[in-house]
């Protein structure tokens, strides 16, 4: 690859320089946001798509002198080498390149191409592209993306704003919540925290069977604008392997989905196909990206906790002892304003029903007794979460926020090491986005034979009564909405807005459902007033 410095080369100069001749065609197939197709949905209508793009490209991972650029090609020959072009400029019409290089899909990465890119100025946006040659051999362009750096090392940033959400299913929903991500006002990136794709649990084993999995989502119009407008940071969860994932799976097929997800995002393995990494945006937020699937025991079926076993366990793990270690020193040893944990499903606990009412007959009953969401998350690790947020208060770390996924319902918790007992400290907080798109609507499929606004009066009644089962560490739950979930955080203070999106109306606009404040060093969350406000608060 080749780098410049200060106001950066002409295209022609970036060609001379990587040895082209300059009689290049190019046929540029995109832009940054073009108009969706009439149903975002669907690909658009017609003729087949000859260019080599079909997945769109993504940037990822920002660092304060670059990040990742990916896509993938459709190969003119099935199993030749592919050479690609790639280009970083200072303005989308690439006048002023900053860096370009060549890369090579082969077969064996599944034609994927994902390029680190370095020399770059920190806390800057750029535009970057691709070329390669189509099915008649014509040299086009990719659409462009927007490249995000982080600020430097050491310095201080006063805003970092970004979205985060998971679980998005293609079904009868849109893909609107996308569409009103893309267009939020100055968004750093946007996380996605797993889900991106559902795989058949007993027909997705190869490697290949989940690249399909990810190409026949990258068909999506409004999936692929979102990644363009913005760089993607990705973790996955179970919708990337198969329901119920842990350490105990087939061998094979874990590693056929490892490697197909690495193929897919813009992420550098460090080795051994780890996800968990983290990042830095200057001295204000430390952000950990942690894999609470890969490393994990089984689950628990049982979700009546009456006794000392099961989830009270010490050695059960969803983290695992390595990535346990490197989570927590990071965040011992972070001196950032803030700590952001991208946490793929909810840390915060979801009792249906709690039984400390059953103490005064049954005072051998454990801490925190109760019937349990079958959710699958950290509520089946319960004495690891609890050894975790008692870390957080004997090293002294504060102002640490989980952004969590994959429970399809909008949650925002405090959390204490017990959280039944509200005069003990909160160590951290969680804040849990609801899905992208729609399950089957609540309304209709449990509470059918009720007038819509009937079902939906009985799903917020179960709401709270929910929330009075976790007090006083559940503050807010939504059972209905879609939508993703807005995150502002400047040295004093972190906002968090849940934006939710009727996925049934392809018109419909995200309204503000919640917002939230947390202070730093407080032991509270604030809820913000909001006129559209959606689901119950406590």
């Amino acid at each position: 690859s080749i780098v410049s410095s200060g106001k950066g080369m002409t295209r022609r100069e970036m060609l001379k320089g990587l040895g082209f001749g300059l009689g290049v065609t190019v046929l540029v197939s995109g832009c940054v946001m073009p108009a969706p197709s009439e149903d975002p949905r669907l690909p658009p209508p017609g003729t087949p798509d000859l260019s080599p793009f079909l997945d769109g490209v993504m940037a990822g991972d920002p660092a304060p002198d670059g990040g990742l650029i990916w896509t993938r090609v459709e190969p003119r020959v099935v199993g030749a080498d592919m050479p690609v072009l790639w280009t970083v400029a200072d303005d989308a019409a690439f006048t002023s390149i900053r860096a370009a290089g060549l890369a090579t899909a082969n077969a064996s990465e599944g034609y994927a191409v994902t390029v680190p890119v370095t020399g770059l100025d920190p806390h800057s946006w750029y535009y970057y592209r691709f070329e390669a040659a189509d099915q008649s051999g014509t040299q086009v362009a990719s659409r462009v993306g927007r490249l995000r750096t982080a600020p430097a090392v050491g310095s201080s940033p006063d805003r970092l704003r970004f979205a985060f959400a998971s679980c998005q299913q293609i079904n009868d929903s849109w893909f609107n919540a996308h569409a009103a991500a893309a267009a939020e006002p100055d968004l750093d990136f946007f996380m996605h925290l797993g889900d991106y794709v559902y795989v058949s649990d007993t027909n997705t084993l190869s490697r290949e069977d989940y690249r399909q999995t990810y190409q026949r989502w990258r068909k999506q119009p409004l999936l692929r604008d979102l990644h363009a407008a913005l760089p993607t940071v990705a973790m996955w969860d179970d919708g990337e392997f198969y329901n119920g994932i842990s350490k105990t799976g087939d061998p094979q097929r874990l590693m056929a989905a490892k490697q197909a997800w690495f193929e897919a995002f813009p992420v550098n393995d460090p080795g051994g196909l780890q996800a968990y990494r983290r990042f830095g945006w200057g001295n204000l937020v430390d952000l950990s990206m942690i894999d609470v699937r890969a490393y994990r025991d089984d689950p628990i079926e049982n979700i009546v906790y009456t006794d000392g076993g099961g989830a009270y366990d010490p050695s059960r793990s969803t983290l695992g002892a390595e990535q346990h270690e490197w989570f927590t020193q990071g965040l011992a040893s972070s001196e950032a304003a803030w700590r952001i944990v991208g946490n793929p499903y909810n840390i915060s606990p979801w009792k249906l029903v709690n039984l400390e009412f059953l103490r005064a007959f049954r005072p051998d009953l454990p801490e925190n007794a109760g019937i349990y969401a079958p959710n699958e998350a950290w509520d089946d690790y319960l004495q690891e979460r609890r050894d975790l947020l008692q870390f957080l208060i004997d090293q002294g770390v504060s102002d640490t926020i989980f952004a969590s996924g994959h429970t399809h319902v909008a949650l925002a918790s405090e959390l204490r090491v017990d959280y039944d007992r509200p005069s003990t400290p909160v160590a951290a907080f969680d804040f849990c986005t609801g899905s992208m798109t729609a399950d089957p609507d609540p309304r209709k499929s449990l509470l059918g034979d009720l007038p819509e606004a009937a079902a939906e009066e009985v799903l917020r009644a179960a709401e709270r009564f929910v929330l009075n089962s976790n007090a006083p560490a559940l503050r807010h739950m939504n059972l209905i909405d879609q939508g993703y979930t807005v995150v502002d955080i400047t040295p004093e203070e972190t906002l968090v807005t849940i934006r939710n999106i009727d996925t049934s109306d392809p018109e419909a606009e995200a309204v503000d459902g919640a917002r939230f404040r947390v202070r730093k060093g407080a032991q509270r969350i604030e809820v913000l007033p909001t006129p559209t406000h959606k689901g119950s608060f406590a």
